[in-house]
């Protein structure tokens, strides 16, 4: 696998992509956050992409301008940690204000779950180079697992999709040298267990 196209896939499946696809993934395959309006969905979304996206997003556009990281790709697990501090809490945030406004318990949970998942990555990257890559895509199949089993929907093209593109990245991750594969797999096993254990 060439230079090239190991930089599109890891592009493609950005850990921010992927996330976002998941949460709208949640508001489509479960009937409590389906039959919401398209107005509270639309709301609550924007909530969350903002917090949980946009702002660390901006907050690593900010660190690189000021040389603050070495680059955008964050391959050194050192430029890794205001980044995922920040998401932590816009992940907490957004429990907060959703809650207060009494959103289902799915989605709470959801958010719980995504808490779970940045702070352990956040505590692991200290010491290690876990793949965030991975890890969302392990949430993502384990939200779909979970959808399958509990919403009676037929999903397993879906899985099955899903388990090939975790393959295909793992690939393009393993090629750049941006983790091995002790990384890749405690990255996918992590994001997995966390939605399990909470949804």
């Amino acid at each position: 696998m060439n230079k090239n196209t190991q930089l599109v896939i890891s592009t493609l499946f950005h850990p921010v992509f992927i996330n976002i696809a998941s949460l709208l993934l949640l508001f489509t395959l479960f009937p409590s956050l389906a039959a919401m309006s398209y107005q509270a969905k639309s709301t609550i979304i924007s909530v969350i992409v903002s917090l949980t996206v946009i702002i660390p997003l901006v907050l690593v556009g900010l660190l690189k301008i000021t040389n603050s990281i070495s680059s955008i790709q964050m391959e050194d697990k050192k430029d890794r940690k205001w980044p995922y501090i920040a998401t932590a809490m816009g992940y907490i945030f957004s429990f907060y204000l959703l809650q207060k406004v009494g959103v289902s318990s799915l989605l709470l949970k959801y958010l719980l779950a995504g808490i779970g998942t940045v702070i352990s990555i956040s505590v692991i990257n200290i010491f290690w180079k876990i793949s965030v890559h991975m890890a969302s895509i392990g949430a993502m199949l384990g939200l779909l697992v979970i959808a399958n089993f509990t919403n009676y929907i037929d999903l397993r093209l879906m899985i099955a999709g899903i388990v090939l593109i975790a393959g295909i990245v793992a690939s393009a991750r393993l090629f750049a040298n941006a983790h091995n594969i002790s990384q890749i797999i405690s990255g996918f096993a992590l994001g997995f267990a966390w939605i399990l254990m909470v949804l």
